[in-house]
């Protein structure tokens, strides 16, 4: 037995080798590699961004968006996978940064997803710094054997501003050029936003922040960008969740719903 968990362990790690050096990281496709590991070896996601990643009491105690994706893999892709929330209220690039190595690191993941650049914004620090700290999560993050899904964000409401844009355009550029992931729920968003306001307030908390409801979309899209079915949801958000998802889908083209596993 111990010469066949050898020669498993070594498989996964040629896997990810290879994808650490592709420069092309699929999500669907490492979602599918990890469901055929069902059994031999447990993975680590970690959710690493700020108060739109955090959970917390704001949460109005229900599920934030990782949490409605840690839902999906787990029962989809098995339960050797380990979701790991790391969000921060009030973070920028630079303090995930100068956290990484005890909040992430040390947990050694396979996958990292980070969601970052409200805080940059708002604290209007210069864009081409915030580009670099990017550049720096990522480098350092596939030095030490995780691949990286960078995400972008919801949109602002417009008392919040307009300078969220630029950010996201930052956070689509570092994935491009270094073949990270890319969850570009922006593009998602804000075509909702632009074309019908009123509609789009009621998934908003606040100005930057979104109600449960609107957790809930953003994680099942996290999840269908990840090649993953749509959660199962209460009774109380499934019709609304739908009749959402239909209303984006008038202004965006919304990543596939999975109707199967397809495993």
């Amino acid at each position: 037995m111990l010469f066949v968990l050898v020669g498993q362990a070594s498989r996964q790690s040629d896997y990810f080798n290879k994808l650490l050096k592709s420069m092309n990281t699929s999500l669907p496709d490492l979602m599918r590699e990890w469901h055929r590991e069902l059994g031999q070896r447990p993975y680590r996601v970690v959710a690493f961004g700020s108060s739109n990643t955090e959970i917390a009491w704001h949460s109005e105690g229900r599920h934030g968006w990782p949490c409605w994706l840690a839902c999906s893999m787990r029962m989809n892709v098995g339960q050797h996978v380990t979701f790991i929330n790391a969000g921060i209220s009030g973070n920028n690039a630079a303090q995930l940064i100068g956290r990484m190595k005890g909040d992430v690191l040390e947990l050694r993941p396979h996958l990292v997803i980070i969601t970052i650049g409200g805080n940059d914004y708002f604290q209007q620090r210069p864009l081409a710094d915030f580009v670099a700290d990017l550049h720096k999560l990522e480098a350092t993050l596939r030095e030490a054997g995780a691949a990286v899904a960078f995400q972008t964000y919801y949109a602002f409401l417009p008392e919040a501003g307009l300078g969220l844009t630029q950010y996201m355009d930052g956070v689509r550029q570092v994935a491009g050029s270094t073949g990270a992931a890319l969850i570009d729920q922006y593009s998602w968003f804000l075509p909702w936003e632009n074309n019908d306001l009123p509609g789009y307030r009621t998934i908003m908390r606040d100005s930057a922040h979104l109600k449960p409801v609107g957790n809930a979309l953003f994680g099942t899209l996290a999840g269908r960008a990840c090649g993953l079915p749509d959660p199962i949801f209460p009774d109380d958000l499934r019709e609304v969740v739908r009749e959402h998802l239909n209303q984006m889908a008038k202004y965006a083209a919304l990543p596939n719903q999975i109707k199967e596993s397809g495993r």
